[in-house]
């Protein structure tokens, strides 16, 4: 009896071993996303990591993707997202960071992401998160 215990729970590790979360590899998408950010390495973010609406999005304005980032994103310095919840649902999740960049107001934030093709993407790159009322 113990010996098929073993085996069965050695099966079952595999089967576990062979298939990510979704939360972790949105997780890992979005961590991607925030150290090509920082790296200025458009290309990857245009050809990896970006959504086909986004890219799209970019594209009908007449602007090519990596030239929109490099615009966009080349003079901030230092730039450091932290991952504080992942929401999965289906192809689609919701991910709520923290930003901070040099000279920069610090940011919380929900980035949206979609499942192309079997990859996560960044559809959405930052909703603010509502605030708090403030106390009179």
């Amino acid at each position: 009896m113990l010996t098929r215990t073993v085996l069965l729970l050695a099966a079952l590790t595999l089967v576990a071993c062979g298939h990510e979360r979704p939360t972790q590899q949105v997780h890992d998408t979005v961590d991607s996303f925030g150290k090509a950010v920082a790296g200025h390495d458009y290309n990857k973010l245009c050809d990896k990591l970006l959504a086909s609406n986004l890219i799209d999005a970019l594209e009908a304005r007449g602007v090519p993707c990596e030239l929109a980032l490099k615009t966009g994103f080349d003079s901030v310095k230092n730039p450091k997202l932290s991952i504080k919840t992942v929401a999965v649902n289906g192809d689609k999740a919701l991910v709520s960071v923290h930003s901070t960049a040099d000279n920069e107001k610090p940011s919380d934030d929900t980035i949206a992401l979609v499942k192309e093709k079997g990859k996560w993407k960044v559809s959405e790159l930052a909703q603010p998160q509502p605030q708090p009322p403030a106390q009179p």
